[in-house]
């Protein structure tokens, strides 16, 4: 309607404006005539353009007003209004609150009405002012964009001008936002989703109507509720963290699962997606979701996982009964699948001891795992596990709090117990035991009859392990009596006779501790022995200790009686003392045998068990019954062996000493003899000495004044020579006769050598002096090395090079040693037998190897001999190292040479009297035996040699600093 009037006021201005052009032409065309004509017509025109002056201004006037009128309905219309030219430049705009108008720019005069606009919807906008300047008409058309539906309309203009008028379409976004709503609320109504809406501290703003059909609840029950009412209580933490990552991510997250409560008390599966609605500022205004019921899927699933549960427990099960090496560990491994695949808190398995008629838990796993507890033992027909052997039937329940059977309902409410399922483990009639489990979930119809055939191939399992148990058991005990009886009789050793039948016992029957006892009748007081014993690692060693009175007391009097001791549980003894020495040892069970030799000997085996009841079976006592029997025997054979033994070995022993005491003569004859020698030598060598020493002392006083007195005679006959020349012919001829100058110069040497002779043969008197040390008896401090120097002066011609033998290099290294308490000779005599076979083993070969039928010389090895021997064959290097030093409290001497060396043989029987390596004739074998003794027997050292073949050798004395 407002677009028909704006057209129409603008359709008569365009007329006025038309009809204004027309009359100024026609003036324009009148002007053209004569003036009269001129003047006539000005009159005429005058008239007319006063007229059309007036109508003119009527028209400006109408104009105006028309114009003022649009205008003001201009700002009336909610209409985004423009005009434009045919460049689309806007020359004028009036913007309106249009809240859904999109612009992609900002509007502004002079700017092109397509840069304010998205791409697309700009193109379209140049179309229609482009068709609108080509057909003068009105152009109008309907475009989407983001926010919502519009109408532009393009108006045509003089001048090339345009009006463009853009408004939204409300009443089709409003028709078409009303259908979407009538559509979305027929999905949601029919949809088997549910959506919800919950504010910040989650509670529900909005759920659909199809809650009530889902879930039971009416709408007006859940909207203003707390989500954490209807969701179940281990799930909440888990929802409440989901909201936190929606609302810190900002991101779509990955539905989640949760249980739900139904109106009627049950859980339902749900999943389901959420996200947060946001303000301006990003504060999340609430939670917007969608979920659905997944209770079938689960459920499906969970029955499918509960078949693979059961297939697996059966399956591990049947690997338990055909794999389990041991009875234990079957059932173990029986209880464990049972908690692993089951998902129960805890399971156990009772045998029964029929002899007792008596439950006894064997295996516990799971919450619980020890088997020592209040329900251990179990007598048939009490408790609940009594009762299921007693009758023969399972008893099942989900209800646990309320069962009858439970008697400690506060344990069950405290560990949440639900179910409990046992089963009779029954073979052919005859019950083998019990199989009981607790579970704090409700137990399925498919898993109790899962367990109800698992507890038959268990019950089979059992027996057939029992019946293997006992085969074993009576082939390991044939042969352990068998194998005892063979070791026993073949062996007359009464120790190892009484020591092999306590370690096969122990193994056999698995107890704690097994010992054996000799009673000691022929003692002043009688008394118990333990000679033997094996046991467990925990327990102490009692070896040797002497029974106590409670001992006593407990084995004494029935051993001797010939009664046997026979204890299951110790709670069962009356006598206080025999308890309290049970408790003292730690015994649960014992057991005790006597043993009665033909020789009147007494001994008894006890065997201990220290870790809760244990049932002594017969046929372990007739076992034992018949060991002893065996063991009696034997022991009264071995005390006859070792009666004849100790007689032969008695008289053997004789014999070596009389052997020990005759070569011990032997050697000290010897020892005396070569002492004696040497006695004697010395006091030989002693007195040359003295004798030499006189005459010696006479020339060597003599010398020097000699030597004064040719010097004299020299001297005058210089002078002679100077005051009396020339000479007499006689006196001439006889200084030529005489070479008279070159006896002036070879006297002074031939006295000097005569000097160093007599100096030379001095100091070897000394020598033999200090070798001998006769005049020194016993112990005195004595400076080691001037003993060893001694030796090796006296030794000096065999160091020096003869024919075929080079010369012996001598390398001293002394220490700083202070005067050591020794025997002087003795040790001086050492140093002369070690020395003497240096040198000897040096003349035999000098450091060479025989490698493959080549020699050659070797490169050190014994003494450190790498940096000192000579590596040319031509040039062998025979060299001796004396090394003192002291170590702690200790002399230390090593005299080492690099000569051939000596085997190991060799080595260990070097200080044996009368043992030489030497050729027959050139020696004797007493040096290094008496040397020996000097060092480690007089001197309280030690005398080691150190030799390889083809390395040297080197000896080695210590011997203290103080004796």
């Amino acid at each position: 309607m407002f677009s028909r009037k704006v057209q129409n006021y603008i359709n008569q201005i365009n007329l006025d404006k038309q009809k204004i052009q027309q009359d100024e032409k026609f003036f324009k065309k009148q002007s053209q005539f004569t003036e009269k004509t001129q003047a006539r017509e000005l009159t005429k025109v005058l008239r007319r353009l006063a007229n059309e002056t007036v109508k003119r201004q009527k028209f400006e006037l109408q104009l105006r007003q028309k114009t003022s009128e649009c205008a003001a309905i201009l700002q009336v219309i909610p209409d985004f209004y423009f005009r434009v030219d045919a460049d689309g430049t806007i020359l004028d705009y009036r913007p309106v609150k249009m809240p859904n108008f999109y612009i992609a720019q900002g509007v502004e005069r002079g700017k092109s009405l397509r840069e304010c606009l998205p791409i697309a919807v700009g193109d379209r906008f140049q179309q229609a002012i482009t068709q609108v300047l080509a057909s003068q008409c009105e152009v109008s058309f309907e475009y989407t964009v983001v926010n919502g539906n519009f109408e532009a309309r393009f108006l045509p203009l003089p001048e090339q001008q345009i009006i463009v008028l853009v408004r939204e379409n409300q009443d089709k976004v409003q028709a078409a936002s009303l259908k979407r709503d009538t559509q979305f609320r027929t999905i949601i109504e029919n949809a088997n989703n549910i959506l919800f809406a919950l504010t910040p501290e989650g509670i529900f703003s909005y759920v659909s109507p199809n809650w009530t059909d889902i879930l039971g609840y009416e709408v007006a029950e859940v909207e203003g509720k707390s989500f954490s009412l209807f969701v179940h209580p281990d799930d909440l933490s888990m929802c409440a963290e989901y909201l936190q990552r929606v609302v810190a991510t900002g991101e779509k997250q990955d539905a989640i699962e949760y249980r739900i409560k139904h109106k009627n008390g049950s859980w339902r599966w749900h999943t389901s997606n959420s996200s947060a609605t946001r303000d301006a500022n990003g504060n999340v205004l609430s939670f917007v979701g969608i979920c659905y019921d997944t209770t079938d899927r689960k459920q499906a699933e969970e029955t499918l996982a509960e078949r693979a549960r059961l297939a697996n427990f059966r399956a591990d099960v049947d690997a338990a009964l055909t794999q389990g090496n041991t009875l234990e560990n079957m059932m173990r491994r029986c209880t464990e699948a049972l908690v692993q695949h089951l998902n129960v808190a805890f399971a156990r398995i009772w045998t029964l001891n029929k002899r007792e008629n008596v439950l006894e838990l064997q295996v516990s796993s799971g919450i619980y795992t020890h088997i020592n507890g209040p329900h251990r033992r179990v007598r048939v027909g009490e408790l609940k596990i009594g009762l299921i052997a007693q009758q023969g039937k399972p008893h099942l329940t989900n209800s646990v709090q309320t069962d009858p059977r439970v008697n400690n309902k506060e344990w069950a409410q405290r560990e949440g117990m639900v179910a409990f399922a046992g089963y009779p483990l029954i073979v052919e009639g005859e019950t083998v035991g019990v199989i009981a489990m607790f579970s704090r979930q409700a137990v399925t119809e498919s898993t109790f009859k899962a367990l109800e055939f698992a507890a038959q191939e268990i019950a089979i399992g059992i027996k057939r392990k029992q019946t293997e148990i006992a085969l074993r058991e009576s082939v390991r005990r044939e042969r352990l009596l068998n194998r005892l009886s063979s070791q026993i009789r073949a062996s007359l050793d009464l120790n190892y006779i009484v020591e092999t039948a306590v370690r096969e016992i122990h193994n056999l029957f698995q107890i704690d501790r097994c010992a054996f006892f000799w009673y000691r009748q022929n003692a002043e007081i009688p008394y118990w022995e333990r000679v033997y014993e094996a046991k467990s690692s925990f327990l102490p060693c009692l070896l040797n200790d002497q029974g106590n009175n409670a001992e006593i007391e407990l084995i004494a009097s029935k051993t001797l009686n010939r009664e046997m001791i026979r204890i299951d549980d110790v709670k069962t003894v009356g006598h206080g003392i025999t308890r309290e020495f049970l408790n003292d040892f730690g015994f649960t069970a014992f057991m005790s045998l006597p043993v009665h030799t033909q020789s009147g000997e007494i001994g008894a085996f006890s065997c201990g068990y220290c870790n809760g009841f244990r049932p002594w079976l017969d046929n372990e006592i007739e076992l034992l019954q018949a060991v002893t029997d065996q063991i009696a025997i034997a022991i009264d054979q071995a005390k006859l062996y070792t009666q004849s033994r100790i007689a032969a070995q008695t008289a053997q022993d004789k014999a070596q000493q009389l052997e020990a005491a005759l070569l011990e003569l032997q050697n000290t004859q010897a020892q005396l003899i070569q002492t004696e020698k040497m006695s004697s030598l010395g006091q030989l060598v002693a007195g040359i000495a003295h004798e030499i020493n006189n005459p010696v002392n006479f020339i060597y006083g003599n010398i020097s004044h000699a030597s004064g007195y040719i010097e004299d005679l020299l001297h005058l006959i210089e002078r002679y020579q100077q005051h009396y020349c020339p000479p007499a012919p006689e006196i001439h001829q006889q200084i030529h006769a005489i070479d008279l100058d070159f006896l002036k110069q070879d006297l002074p040497k031939v006295l000097n050598s005569i000097n160093m002779g007599s100096e030379r043969i001095r100091q070897i008197v000394l020598s033999l002096r200090n070798f001998s040390r006769l005049d020194e008896d016993g112990m005195k401090p004595v400076d080691i090395h001037e003993g060893l120097d001694n030796t090796l002066l006296l030794l000096q011609n065999r160091l020096k090079a003869k024919p075929g033998h080079p010369e012996i290099q001598l390398i001293k290294e002394y220490g700083n040693l202070p005067r050591v308490v020794c025997h002087a000779g003795q040790m001086n005599q050492v140093f002369m037998n070690l020395l003497t076979n240096a040198i000897d083993a040096l003349e035999e070969g000098v450091g060479r190897l025989v490698l493959s039928g080549a020699e050659v010389w070797g490169d050190g090895g014994i003494g450190g001999w790498e940096d000192e021997i000579g590596t040319s064959a031509q040039c062998p290097i025979p060299k001796i190292r004396i090394r003192t030093y002291i170590d702690q409290n200790s002399v230390i001497i090593r005299i080492a040479d690099n000569g051939l060396g000596m085997s190991e043989k060799v080595c260990k029987r070097l200080f044996d009297p009368f043992f030489t390596t030497k050729p027959v004739g050139k020696g004797t074998g007493m040096g290094l035996s008496i040397s020996y003794q000097i060092v480690v027997k007089k001197h309280s050292g030690k005398l080691e040699c150190i030799s390889a073949p083809g390395e040297g050798a080197e000896f080695a004395i210590v011997i203290p600093l103080n004796q």
